[in-house]
């Protein structure tokens, strides 16, 4: 049995860096800006007396930390039964997630805040953003008495250079129910948290709590199907550092240094969200397939009067393959 634990650890961590070859994706906050113009919310005029170039584009920031918190969002690729107080778990998970790219309206966010590959700096864009975003990672779980579980686990973001560090709690409140009241489903609650790294221009975490219900159905006394469904809410916490909306101005020179007025720091942003989820796990001994579906259940601004009323609903298609010991 620990032969296949390394076994499989080995071909996880060896898969995983396999995703970090391109940044075409990576966030590039510099290129949200709005040219100043008297007479509108961003006067040439600062409280100082003194001119700017530019102020941020705070809506364009608010769209984009929406979007790919939905996607950081912690997954949900378990059951609500937990893996016992002697079970481990370790699994290769990905996840798929759509975003708002379409080239007209306000959807060019996506295609001036990443990397892309015209232009570099405050001048550039991208001009074929990605409408998926695609997360992998490694996670490990270990069953505790009393229903408890504990994961943890590290995760890329394709196209980036995002990092994400994962942990997670799980409490089964019913479970392995099979005389008597054998009809009642498991059922578990889940606190869970990605934090993401990798990116020094702003700071991204994103709690959730969820509830689920689960069923296993053995099949042919070999294998145990476990569809299982609930709902998820999830909170985004997205801070900006000091962002200099010129980078190619020296505001180090005494001829320049009015260009401090172009450094700015975007507004903290905190959203939640709320969705629903619906999988199912395939198991054959120690050889776990799961597969899940995630939607937003309300609209985001519906959910959170600080989103915008236009942004539209995400879906995330969710898979995993791992061994449960």
């Amino acid at each position: 049995m620990n032969r296949r634990f390394l076994a499989a650890l080995v071909v996880a961590l060896a898969l995983l860096p396999a995703a970090a070859q391109a940044d075409t994706m990576d966030v590039t906050l510099q290129r949200l800006r709005i040219p100043a113009m008297d007479g509108t919310d961003c006067p040439v005029g600062t409280p100082l007396g003194t001119p700017r170039m530019y102020c941020a584009d705070d809506e364009a920031w608010t769209r984009i930390m929406a979007q790919l918190g939905f996607a950081s969002a912690p997954p949900v690729l378990s059951p609500a039964r937990t893996l016992g107080e002697r079970g481990f778990y370790v699994g290769i998970e990905g996840w798929l997630t759509g975003i708002d790219t379409d080239t007209g309206g306000d959807s060019n966010y996506w295609r001036l805040g990443t990397e892309g590959d015209e232009g570099s700096g405050a001048e550039g864009r991208n001009r074929f953003p990605a409408s998926l975003l695609l997360w992998n990672r490694i996670e490990l779980r270990k069953g505790f008495p009393f229903g408890f579980e504990l994961g943890t686990s590290i995760g890329h973001l394709n196209g980036s250079r995002l990092w994400a560090l994962g942990l997670e709690i799980k409490w089964a409140l019913f479970e392995g129910y099979r005389t008597g009241v054998g009809i009642l489903p498991d059922i578990s609650v889940r606190g869970a948290v990605e934090t993401i790294t990798g990116n020094p221009q702003f700071n991204l975490t994103v709690p959730s709590f969820d509830v689920m219900l689960s069923k296993p159905i053995v099949v042919a006394r070999a294998a145990t199907i476990t569809p299982y469904l609930g709902g998820q809410a999830i909170w985004i916490f997205a801070d900006s550092e000091l962002i200099d909306l010129t980078p190619t101005i020296d505001a180090g020179d005494p001829a320049t240094i009015e260009d401090l007025n172009n450094d700015v720091v975007f507004p903290q942003r905190r959203m939640a969200r709320v969705r629903g989820f619906a999988g199912v796990q395939a198991r054959y001994q120690t050889f776990t397939l799961i597969g899940s579906f995630v939607f937003d259940l309300l609209r985001p601004n519906s959910a959170d009067k600080d989103a915008p009323s236009d942004l539209p609903r995400q879906w995330q298609v969710n898979a995993s393959v791992g061994f449960q010991f």
